[in-house]
């Protein structure tokens, strides 16, 4: 929902099959969380119309935003 206000798009790229990755033996609540977390936060401190970039490899989950400049005093905060 915070990407369709800030009109944002979100392009994702599995450079895997699930059956690789899955089942992930974690904490169900804290994966949860933080699988919620990562593109919110991308969303939140990206201006209006960015492109996040969530690309989801074997061993790793990258959510990026190859375009966003973000101010010295927000990147402390993050």
């Amino acid at each position: 929902m915070l990407a369709r206000e800030r009109q944002c798009r979100i392009p994702r790229q599995f450079n895997t099959d699930a059956a690789e990755v899955l089942p992930i033996r974690s904490d169900h609540i804290l994966l949860t969380i933080l699988i919620r977390n990562l593109p919110d936060n991308a969303i939140r401190y990206s201006p209006e119309h960015s492109i996040i970039d969530l690309t989801l490899d074997t061993n790793s989950i990258s959510i990026t935003n190859p375009f966003n400049n973000i101010a010295s005093k927000t990147k402390m905060s993050v």
